[in-house]
């Protein structure tokens, strides 16, 4: 790794300085739309699970060249052992622009327009192992932490046996923690990677998206606000506790009379079935704080809109062009990147309802 002078902070903490506001912007086009580089990629060297991973590899991709590393030196100096930048004058070099822009692409739009779109629908043929592998991975955690939900105390519907009458009910999903597209997506899994620090390719290939330890059971309202990443859970020591991402007036009832931090009891029927994975969890928290501080659901939520307009044939001039070329750019290269193996289908997946554009996942 190319060596700059950073003998008090960390090269997290010298990135994010690199990348304080100043006159010079950072923004791209997509969809018609200018993204602001500065929030989203602040966001994630300060808030992604594993930010030195990440750090690295913005780092890698900025100083692949001794015109990069030229252009990093101008944008940093020394004083007093710790780095700040000079007057804004000097700016980015156009390629050292690319690279930042770039990897935000990576890691931020593409990884979540990935996790939040539209679930991938198995096809005909292939719907009713879809079926059954769904129905099997329900079972299994039905086994584990009965039939009430953990989050928001929902009774699956079916009716309510003697003694359980004061629950509400709902048909219970099997919510993904990471959803089901990782398993068809395999330049996802790679970025999952960076941002978990560690390989996660064994753990969403296949028939492994499917294991109790990348689930939980939640009514369709509560699946909605886990997908946008309202809310998240926290894992330390084997221990769960709900972690809310947003105030109360912003979550659905279910999840607004439970206390931040509150322990939850996922295995308490059965020790047989694994326990959602720590790591999982942890890892959808984290993401669930780059959306919030770079303020990204509105954006994305939007960007979603255009694709299904795009699809639906809704858009026409030189917006359908634009939208209809990032959208194919972001599907292509998720087709040449997959691996898709097991089409275990996602019945109860996550998708942009097209009614209120909500979007969840699964």
């Amino acid at each position: 790794m190319t060596e700059l002078d950073n003998s008090k902070k960390t090269l997290c903490e010298t990135l994010i300085t690199i990348l304080e506001p100043g006159e010079i912007p950072l923004t791209f086009d997509y969809h018609n739309r200018t993204i602001h580089v500065r929030p989203i990629a602040t966001a994630l060297l300060q808030w992604g699970y594993a930010r030195d991973s990440l750090a690295h590899d913005l780092w890698k991709r900025s100083t692949d060249s001794q015109q990069k590393i030229e252009m990093l030196r101008k944008l940093l100096r020394t004083c007093n052992a710790s780095m700040v930048l000079p007057s804004a004058e000097s700016g980015f070099s156009d390629d050292l622009k690319a690279s930042v822009n770039s990897w935000t692409k990576d890691f931020y739009l593409d990884l979540l327009l990935t996790i939040m779109g539209p679930s991938q629908t198995p096809a005909a043929s292939d719907r009713s192992t879809a079926t059954r592998s769904q129905t099997a991975f329900k079972r299994k955690l039905f086994d584990r932490d009965g039939v009430v939900s953990l989050i928001g105390g929902v009774l699956d519907a079916y009716p309510p046996p003697p003694g359980m009458i004061h629950f509400s009910t709902a048909p219970l999903q099997a919510a993904h923690i990471i959803p089901f597209s990782a398993s068809s997506h395999e330049e996802l899994r790679q970025a999952l990677s960076i941002f978990a620090g560690q390989s996660v390719e064994t753990l969403f290939s296949g028939s492994q998206i499917n294991d109790p330890s990348n689930g939980l059971l939640l009514d369709p309202t509560t699946h909605s606000s886990f997908g946008s990443f309202r809310f998240g859970i926290e894992c330390r020591d084997n221990t769960y506790r709900l972690k809310k991402l947003y105030p109360d007036r912003q979550l659905p009832p279910t999840l607004a009379r439970y206390n931040d931090g509150e322990e939850l009891l996922f295995g308490w029927k059965s020790h047989l079935v694994p326990k959602p994975s720590e790591l999982l969890y942890n890892v959808h928290l984290a993401l669930g704080h780059v959306v919030r501080e770079s303020n990204a659901f509105p954006m994305i939520v939007a960007i979603l809109r255009d694709e299904e307009d795009f699809n639906a044939g809704n858009t026409n001039g030189d917006y359908w062009l634009a939208t209809g070329a990032s959208y194919l750019e972001r599907k292509l290269r998720g087709l040449a990147a997959s691996n898709y193996s097991d089409r275990d289908g996602p019945d109860e997946e996550g998708r942009l309802d097209k009614r209120n554009h909500v979007v969840t996942a699964g």
